[in-house]
């Protein structure tokens, strides 16, 4: 990145005078702070193994008699670029602060807490006190707590760095804008409050759905499909949107979805040889990812971000927006916390808020949809709890279908978390994809869209659901890698069976999410030839 920097605190040096004329003899040693007492440890390297956010982290810590010497984890499987702050970030913070009492990193909680499980392990092992090693953190300064009410009271008179556009929102869309704001002239700042770019964005089932590419006469003509066209894609997308869409908006989507599908293929995104035709679509539009996930995209915004004059601050958080309480009202800038203390930045041409939803926020999503209660497992990740949405409301602006909440109806039935393997069934109905029930019955049709097919699912019984599909769907639809397969197979999540019978007796032999199903393999026989 050409430029990349922090917002600094200015560090003021205090002298502390002394009387003159004092000649009294100071004891050094009672001068001395007393430091804290640590039991004594045996120093030397351990390593312990530990739960992450996956099984399988192995951990070394080095200790010697009083202190932690060094902390470094020596295998994981954890998510790349989720997890990739915490691992780089906690051991530092660790052996720095002697304390296993630091704070996580957002949004890599898990590993975080995996990584400290270790260290208390390694000094219970070395014969020392965890207690020892616990410290209380110190608060950090806070924002303004005033809640302004359609502006802002006071505007403030300085500001601690100025940009032509802030960009607070670091996914699909805050990256997208602030690479468009910088390659157009406009000096620009892109905040975070995570420790890393990406967002839902990057765990995201990595589709893109594009009426066109520069892929697309040739996968068209040689996976001998019928082409897809803009007025199509349109016209599903309002009707995706129960016919409340803005036709403006949606145009403006359908038409730029190719032209930076295009932009990506160009700076290096890699997708798989196949366009499907998810459930709600009715033409074949939709490019899947290399690895099957956004973080492939991502990283190619990433990476063409990093060719700008773009200020990107991770770890940031906006605590709120100041807005002119008179003439036209404009939005001037925002107040932002970091590690070096509470800052103002001004915004000369606008502020962008691509603070994505609030599907982890349940307080917040109960309000808009009562049966999103907190027993419901969110795919989003911990970061989308929607402030941004209600200080944007605080200086007046409105909001709109707040209660339109989608559900996804695949996870992994033991966690709930969506993943590469949950993206298999919804790319799934075009290719001949069949959705059962724990009795081995067909619930839906597996070409609706997918609130349909959760709202289905629920009805059916709600949990397990599964996916049938063949061996012919596996090698010629496109979209499903023998990667993806052998993982699947591996961590207990598909099951490869000579026939349906065969395959509801492994189904009833496993637990899912705690719970045990009875299938009748003649019941899933009779379902699939009839579907067949």
């Amino acid at each position: 990145m050409k430029r990349s920097k922090s917002l600094v605190a200015l560090l003021l040096s205090v002298m502390m005078l002394f009387a003159a004329g004092c000649n009294e003899k100071v004891d050094e040693a009672a001068a001395q702070p007393e430091g804290p007492s640590v039991q004594e440890m045996t120093a030397g390297e351990y390593e312990v193994s530990v739960k992450g956010y996956q099984e399988g982290m192995k951990v070394k810590v080095t200790v010697d008699k009083n202190s932690i010497k060094s902390v470094e984890v020596l295998e994981h499987g954890e998510t790349p670029g989720v997890s990739d702050a915490a691992l780089t970030n906690m051991p530092d913070r660790i052996v720095e602060d002697q304390s296993v009492t630091v704070d996580t990193v957002a949004g890599a909680t898990m590993t975080s807490t995996g990584i400290l499980d270790a260290v208390r392990k390694a000094i219970e092992e070395a014969g020392g006190k965890v207690s020892d090693f616990e410290k209380e953190e110190a608060e950090q300064g806070k924002g303004n707590d005033e809640t302004p009410v359609f502006g802002s009271s006071a505007i403030p008179e300085n500001w601690d760095e100025s940009f032509d556009v802030v960009v607070v929102g670091g996914g699909f869309a805050g990256l997208a804008a602030a690479h468009t704001a910088s390659t157009n002239g406009a000096t620009t700042l892109l905040i975070d409050k995570m420790p890393v770019l990406g967002g839902n964005s990057q765990i995201n089932g990595g589709v893109w759905a594009s009426y066109t590419s520069s892929l697309a006469d040739d996968l068209y003509k040689k996976l001998n499909l019928e082409p897809d066209t803009a007025d199509k894609h349109i016209e599903d997308t309002i009707a995706g949107g129960d016919f409340l869409g803005n036709r403006e908006l949606v145009e403006n989507f359908v038409y730029g979805s190719p032209v930076f599908l295009d932009l990506m293929l160009e700076n290096g995104l890699k997708v798989r040889e196949s366009i499907t035709r998810p459930g709600g679509h009715y033409g074949y539009r939709t490019y899947t990812t290399e690895s099957g996930s956004g973080a492939d995209i991502v990283a190619v915004q990433k990476k063409i971000l990093e060719e700008t004059d773009t200020t990107v601050m991770l770890e940031t958080k906006m605590t709120r927006i100041y807005r002119d309480s008179t003439g036209e009202g404009a939005v001037v800038g925002i107040e932002i916390e970091t590690a070096d203390g509470v800052k103002n930045i001004q915004a000369k041409k606008g502020v962008i808020l691509a603070t994505g939803g609030f599907g982890g926020n349940v307080e917040m999503r109960s309000k808009y949809v009562p049966a999103l209660t907190e027993d419901i497992p969110t795919t989003n990740h911990v970061g989308a709890t929607g402030e941004g949405i209600t200080m944007a409301q605080q200086i007046g602006a409105n909001t709109i279908h707040m209660s339109h909440i989608q559900l996804y109806p695949f996870a992994d039935p033991n966690n709930g978390r969506i993943d590469a393997t949950a993206v298999i069934p919804f790319s799934g109905p075009s290719a001949g994809i069949v959705y059962v029930d724990a009795n081995g019955k067909r619930y839906v049709n597996e070409g609706e869209r997918r609130d349909v097919c959760a709202r289905a699912a629920q009805n059916s019984g709600g949990f397990p659901t599964f996916s049938i599909f063949g061996k012919e769907l596996l090698e010629n639809a496109g979209f499903i890698t023998e990667e993806q397969i052998n993982k699947g197979i591996d961590s207990g999540r598909i099951f490869n069976a000579d026939s349906l019978e065969n395959l509801a007796e492994m189904l009833n032999a496993e637990t899912f999410g705690g719970k045990k199903i009875n299938m009748d393999g003649a019941a899933l026989k009779e379902t699939i030839e009839r579907h067949n």
